[in-house]
Order: structure tokens, then C-alpha cells, then sequence
């Protein structure tokens, strides 16, 4: 097909941003709860105390976490 048949056909439409951006939207507000998000924060005690290298491991990827959403 030349390159003139090319353009004259019509383009398909597509959706906006594409499935796997929608999927990711999805998976965000779906993973999101705020009650529960308000109860973890304003709790004064978890009913467990977390070793001090899970502790210090989980703070570091979920600042690595942040930092690559939030960062453009």
C-alpha cells in the first residue's frame, strides 16, 4: 500500500491514554481507602512492634515509592 493510500484511510479511534494507563487508574482509586487510612494514621499503637530492619527497609522503599510518583 502507498504511502498515499496509507493517509487516505481512516484512522482508528483509540481511547485516551491507552488500557494500561485506565487499568492503573483503576488499581489506584480501587486500592485507596480513606477510613481505613485515617485509622492507621491516628492510631497511637500498632498491636505489634516491627523489627527495627523490617522497620528501617520499609521506610526506605516507601520513600523510593513516593519519590518515583510523585517525581516527573
Amino acid at each position: 500500500m502507498s504511502e498515499r493510500e496509507q493517509k487516505a484511510q481512516p484512522r482508528k479511534a483509540s481511547g485516551r491514554f491507552g488500557p494500561r494507563f485506565w487499568d492503573a487508574v483503576e488499581r489506584e482509586i480501587e486500592a485507596f481507602d480513606p477510613a481505613d487510612f485515617a485509622a492507621f494514621a491516628n492510631a497511637d499503637k500498632l498491636d505489634i512492634e516491627p523489627r527495627p530492619a523490617f522497620e528501617r527497609a520499609l521506610s526506605t522503599r516507601l520513600r523510593a515509592l513516593v519519590r518515583r510518583r510523585w517525581s516527573n
